[in-house]
């Protein structure tokens, strides 16, 4: 465009739609850091009042909810596509500090001094609990209670597996914080 032209070009759409996806962005990373010092000052204010009956990763839980039912009520199908949350960025972004977190901080003299009490929870109560939800689903399945194969339980076995796989750096994290005043490993 030449200069001191003013009238209307074909180079000023592109221009336009640049500036306002910019600021959409730009609003919608607001948006999240927003929430995410939600998230910290729930933290904060769950230790503060001593609120130990609900973990901190339930409450942020319970915040995301909340403010994605608030969401989904007053915006549009644009922002919620933004706002979704891809499973490549929790797998090798937040993930891995979780795990190495958990596995550094880990005392090793007590882990071992009770491995054979982990392994048997880890491995025979996974068992036992697989079985004992999986037969449940099923027999929901079998009266007509819940939407299963009633023909064959591997598919309610399956389900009980994936819900009796407990994470143990989660449950380690729980029992190991000091507001609780326990060892997880005695």
């Amino acid at each position: 465009r030449a200069l001191g032209s003013d009238g209307p070009h074909e180079d000023d759409a592109p221009e336009d739609d640049y500036e306002e996806t910019h600021e959409f962005e730009a609003e919608n990373y607001l948006l999240l850091v927003v929430i995410m010092s939600i998230c910290i000052m729930v933290g904060y204010l769950m230790k503060k009042y001593k609120l130990y009956y609900l973990p901190d990763s339930a409450a942020v839980i319970l915040v995301g909810l909340l403010i994605g039912f608030i969401a989904k009520m007053f915006t549009d199908e644009k922002e919620l596509d933004f706002l979704s949350f891809s499973p490549e960025l929790f797998y090798f972004l937040l993930l891995p500090p979780i795990i190495f977190e958990a596995g550094y901080s880990m005392r090793r003299k007590q882990f071992f001094q009770n491995f054979a009490i982990i392994v048997m929870y880890a491995v025979f109560g996974t068992l036992v609990s697989t079985f004992l939800i999986g037969f449940a689903t099923y027999m929901l399945g079998v009266w007509d209670m819940a939407p299963v194969d009633k023909k064959d339980p591997m598919e309610a076995l399956l389900f009980g597996a994936l819900i009796s796989a407990v994470d143990p750096v989660a449950t380690l994290s729980i029992m190991g914080s000091p507001e609780l005043n326990c060892d997880p490993l005695r």
